[in-house]
């Protein structure tokens, strides 16, 4: 992969890595992709040693995996059809994926040794799968069911694909579920009380489906993230006349704090599973790549 070594490379990474601060956090940014494609979607393995990513390099949309570093990297998915949105099984041997391999965008799975892919369940007519995600333990995947950008839901299937409960009942758009770290809450956003106007970001329990808002600005909130710890929740947020940004609030909505200050825009924040840091899909250089974020308490604060 090309990585950055001109002048140009380097004046990027100096503005990329200039200090963001917001309340009691420090956001220090490394471009770990750089190149004349789009590289998106990318989350750490549950070791933390590998990054899976979705990035259009060879024209369609295909899976690939990475070190940490951003290097040896290896393409999972056949170019002739598209693969996007890939995520880890607990045990960090599998992932998740969508595919229209079939026509339509459904789930697959894979196991990362030897390519080989499985197809989880069937969608429902009109429907295709979107943004899945394991539970912690392994036993169920919550989806979003999506018929148009105005009406998708989110279910739970089990591990082998069968719907076993949805979780969101309403005609509005309910997206991009993400698990609590103890596997009884999800995070997603939802536009049911914005009457489809902008994204607000909700938590739920998945067996009372009591739900909590947790955004309330006149913009979209999207991209939800759970830390690993259980203490913060990364999320987008669409600023004023700008592309969006990444903030960090508690998982009960408070402290709301911006982290990055870059005028292209960063989103789909994810966490590494035992470090203070997330990966983000940013607009560097005219294309989508993926960038890493340190976060480290500024100076007198513990």
């Amino acid at each position: 992969m090309p990585q950055l070594f001109s002048k140009l490379t380097f004046l990027l990474l100096i503005k990329c890595s200039m200090v963001c601060t917001a309340q009691s956090t420090t956001a220090f940014e490394k471009c770990i992709t750089m190149n004349q494609f789009e590289d998106r979607y990318a989350s750490y393995s549950p070791d933390g040693q590998h990054i899976v990513f979705e990035s259009n390099r060879e024209g369609n949309w295909c899976i690939y995996l990475m070190d940490e570093k951003g290097k040896k990297i290896r393409k999972l998915t056949p170019s002739q059809y598209s693969s996007r949105r890939p995520s880890w099984h607990p045990n960090g041997r599998k992932i998740l994926f969508e595919s229209n391999k079939a026509g339509t965008f459904e789930l697959y799975m894979m196991k990362i040794k030897n390519q080989k892919i499985k197809k989880l369940g069937h969608n429902r007519s009109g429907s295709s799968y979107m943004f899945a995600h394991f539970s912690p333990n392994g036993r169920f995947i919550a989806v979003t069911e999506h018929y148009d950008q105005n009406n998708s839901n989110i279910i739970l299937l089990n591990k082998n694909g069968k719907p076993k409960k949805v979780i969101t009942k309403n005609r509005y758009r309910n997206a991009f579920p993400r698990w609590s770290p103890n596997g009884e809450e999800l995070l997603f956003f939802s536009r049911k009380d914005t009457q489809n106007k902008d994204d607000e970001i909700y938590r739920i329990h998945i067996e009372t489906l009591e739900e909590e808002r947790l955004t309330m600005w006149p913009k979209h909130n999207f991209c939800p993230a759970w830390s690993p710890k259980d203490q913060r929740i990364a999320y987008a947020t669409s600023m004023e006349g700008s592309r969006p940004e990444i903030y960090l609030m508690d998982v009960n909505g408070e402290n709301k704090s911006r982290i990055t200050f870059n005028e292209n825009g960063d989103t789909l924040p994810s966490w590494h599973p035992t470090e203070n840091r997330l990966l983000i899909t940013a607009f560097r250089n005219g294309n989508y790549q993926i960038c890493e974020l340190t976060l480290e308490p500024m100076p007198g604060n513990h």
